[in-house]
């Protein structure tokens, strides 16, 4: 995880403690970021990450959040991956 002015940077692989420190750490801060960007190359290690990004997005609506927006994801590992995106 990488802050760098009003731009979170985040890796795909965190681990269930990782997803954790990330909540923690973003919900006092979730006012200032404008933007979350993922990190090249990386691979879910757990849904858990994806729920987390789409219930930030829910809350905070006008954060720009790539990919979700973009509804796909080229994983290394499991190939391309789609989903669709319900209010």
């Amino acid at each position: 995880m990488e802050f760098d002015g009003d731009v979170l940077t985040i890796d795909l692989g965190m681990s269930m403690e990782e997803i954790k420190g990330f909540e923690e750490f973003i919900r006092p801060r979730i006012e200032y970021i404008e933007t979350i960007e993922i990190a090249e190359g990386g691979a879910f290690a757990s849904s858990a990450l994806l729920a987390l990004l789409v219930s930030i997005k829910r809350t905070r609506p006008d954060i720009a959040i790539g990919f979700l927006d973009k509804a796909q994801h080229a994983s290394p590992h499991y190939g391309t991956i789609h989903w669709k995106c319900h209010d």
